[in-house]
């Protein structure tokens, strides 16, 4: 994972799109990420919610390299438009 990848996280069901904006290695040998999230209202609410059940902080600053997955915008972008062509088929 590199700065400028374009990664996915799901977050109980929840599908987030972000850019890594910086990596890190921590001593206990991990790579950790901070990531810019896009659209992410979903998310926010989902936090907001838990934490009204539990008084703590759950949100991430940084992101364990193995919590992401990196997607090929481009190819991601054009099967989404395959798929979205086929739909509005007539």
């Amino acid at each position: 994972m590199k700065t400028g990848d374009v990664v996915y996280n799901f977050y109980h069901g929840i599908r987030r799109y972000g850019v890594v904006k910086a990596t890190e290695k921590a001593t206990d040998g991990w790579s950790y990420c901070t990531v810019r999230w896009f659209n992410d209202e979903a998310y926010k609410r989902a936090i907001q919610d838990r934490k009204k059940l539990v008084d703590k902080k759950w949100e991430l600053d940084l992101y364990r390299a193995d919590l992401l997955q990196k997607i090929d915008l481009h190819k991601e972008l054009s099967t989404l438009e395959d798929v979205r062509h086929y739909l509005n088929r007539p």
